[in-house]
């Protein structure tokens, strides 16, 4: 437990299987998180996550706290088939790419859920890549890119779920074993529009690409 701010400097390793559990207001981490032998990353955060290291966790990724995150670009998030979520809104913060990858050493991956909104904070600059693998799903609850998105990039996923709107520059899912529903609106404002590669596709709202972007 904590009320104040727990400032992570240095790198922090861990090789038991309680890995990284912090319970307080406000976290920052400036520096790498590592975890083995199952060792998971679970942060409680009653105020702000700040995110400007990335995580290689040998277990779950989990933020579950009341407060925001906010995720400086680029940055990298990977876990070995074990699941990454956030409970809250999200925001991506700087020019790059935020990649999630639950793929290392585990084609089957394992489920991505934003459980609240994801935005960036300049339009069209903060791109996000999420490789949830063969069995994995990937899950946008509420809407995504309040401030336009970069380009959004599914390298693979079993169902994709959007239930809120998506704006971005792109949207691409690059392969899939499942169901991509799309419930909320789609709109793209980049040349590369709206690719989705799947086996069942379900849009059920409007898709809008302007600037020559396609959708296919």
């Amino acid at each position: 437990a904590g009320g104040g701010t727990t400032l992570l400097t240095g790198a922090v390793n861990t090789d038991g299987a309680t890995g990284v559990a912090l319970t307080t207001s406000v976290i920052t981490a400036n520096n790498t998180i590592t975890t083995t032998n199952a060792g998971t990353v679970t942060f409680t955060n009653a105020g702000l996550l700040t995110l400007n290291g990335n995580i290689t966790s040998d277990g779950a990724v989990v933020q579950n706290g009341a407060g925001a995150t906010s995720i400086t670009s680029p940055r990298t998030i990977t876990t070995t088939g074990d699941a990454v979520s956030f409970a809250t809104g999200v925001t991506l913060n700087g020019a790059g790419t935020t990649s999630i990858n639950t793929t290392s050493g585990s084609a089957t991956g394992a489920n991505v859920t934003f459980s609240s909104t994801l935005t960036g904070t300049t339009t069209d600059v903060e791109h996000l890549t999420v490789n949830a693998g063969s069995g994995g799903n990937v899950l946008f609850t509420g809407a995504v890119g309040g401030t336009r998105l970069g380009d959004i990039v599914i390298t693979n996923a079993n169902n994709v779920t959007e239930s809120a709107g998506v704006t971005a520059k792109s949207l691409t899912q690059s392969a899939g074993g499942g169901t991509t529903l799309l419930t909320g609106a789609v709109n793209t404002d980049g040349a590369t529009g709206v690719a989705l590669t799947t086996s069942v596709i379900t849009a059920n709202n409007t898709i809008t690409t302007t600037n020559a972007g396609t959708v296919t």
